[in-house]
C-alpha cells in the first residue's frame, strides 16, 4: 500500500498536532506540579508516614519487652560487644604467646585456645553481618538466619 502526497501531507500535519498537544499536556502537567501547594502536600504525607513510623517502631520496643524477644538495635548492640570481647580475647591470646615466647616456656599442650587464623567467620560476625544486610533485604536476612542455625546444628 502506497501513500500519495495527500496521505504523507496529512499525517505530517497530524504528527504536528500531536507534538503541539503533547508539548501543551506536558506544560499543564508541569504547572501542576510546580505549585506550591503540592509541595506541602508530600511534605505534610511524608511527615504523617516518618511519624506511623515512630510509633510503629515503639510498639515493637514495648511487644518486645512483654514477649521477650531482642530488638534489630538490641542484636547490633550484644554483636558489637562480642566482637569487643573477641577482639580483648585476641589481644589476650597475643600477650600470653609473647609471653612464652619471652620467658621461653612451652605450654603444655602447644596453641591450646590461641586461635591464629580466623578463616572462618564467627557467631558474633555473622550476626553483625546479618543485621547489616537486614537494613535492606528482610527476606534475605531470615534466609540467613535460618543458614546460621543450620551450621549451629551441625557444627
Amino acid at each position: 500500500m502506497t501513500f500519495g502526497k495527500k496521505d504523507q501531507e496529512r499525517n505530517k500535519k497530524l504528527k504536528i498536532r500531536a507534538v503541539q498537544l503533547e508539548n501543551k499536556l506536558n506544560e499543564i502537567i508541569k504547572s501542576g506540579l510546580n505549585r506550591e501547594s503540592v509541595f506541602e502536600l508530600v511534605g505534610l504525607e511524608s511527615e504523617k508516614k516518618a511519624e506511623n513510623l515512630r510509633r510503629l517502631r515503639e510498639q515493637v520496643e514495648v511487644l518486645s519487652l512483654q514477649f521477650n524477644f531482642p530488638t534489630k538495635n538490641d542484636v547490633a548492640n550484644l554483636a558489637k560487644m562480642l566482637i569487643q570481647v573477641e577482639e580483648k580475647i585476641d589481644s589476650l591470646e597475643e600477650k600470653l604467646e609473647v609471653g612464652f615466647q619471652s620467658a621461653k616456656l612451652k605450654p603444655d599442650a602447644p596453641n591450646r585456645g590461641v586461635i591464629k587464623n580466623r578463616k572462618t567467620p564467627t557467631p558474633t560476625r555473622v550476626l553483625l553481618k546479618i543485621n547489616n544486610s537486614s537494613k535492606s533485604n528482610v527476606k534475605g536476612t531470615e534466609e540467613k538466619i535460618a543458614r546460621f542455625r543450620e551450621g549451629e546444628n551441625h557444627g
